[in-house]
């Protein structure tokens, strides 16, 4: 009897280890599949920080674009009145 219930507790022993050997293989693949993840969005962010950066320069460049166009257009229509004005002096004189 002692004999048998000793083969009952090994067997369960054997099973339990089997079982713990499984969960570790488990946990390792989820632990893998999270460091994979974690690498993954550290990538993400840094490329969207990246991204962030490259579209702030833009807007920066984008402005001055548009400052730039405005001052020229403002030398034009300047220009455009001095001429005018002139030409409105010689029609007057002739």
């Amino acid at each position: 009897m002692q004999m048998e219930n000793f083969n009952q507790l090994e067997q369960r022993i054997i099973k339990i280890i089997a079982l713990i050997d499984k969960l570790k293989q488990e946990n390792e693949q989820v632990t893998n599949s999270y460091n994979g993840l974690a690498s993954k969005i550290f990538e993400f962010e840094k490329k969207n920080k990246s991204l962030l950066e490259e579209n702030e320069q833009l807007k920066k460049a984008l402005k001055d674009v548009e400052n730039k166009f405005k001052e020229k257009e403002k030398k034009i229509k300047e220009r455009m009145d001095s001429l005018l004005s002139r030409l409105k002096m010689v029609e007057e004189i002739g």
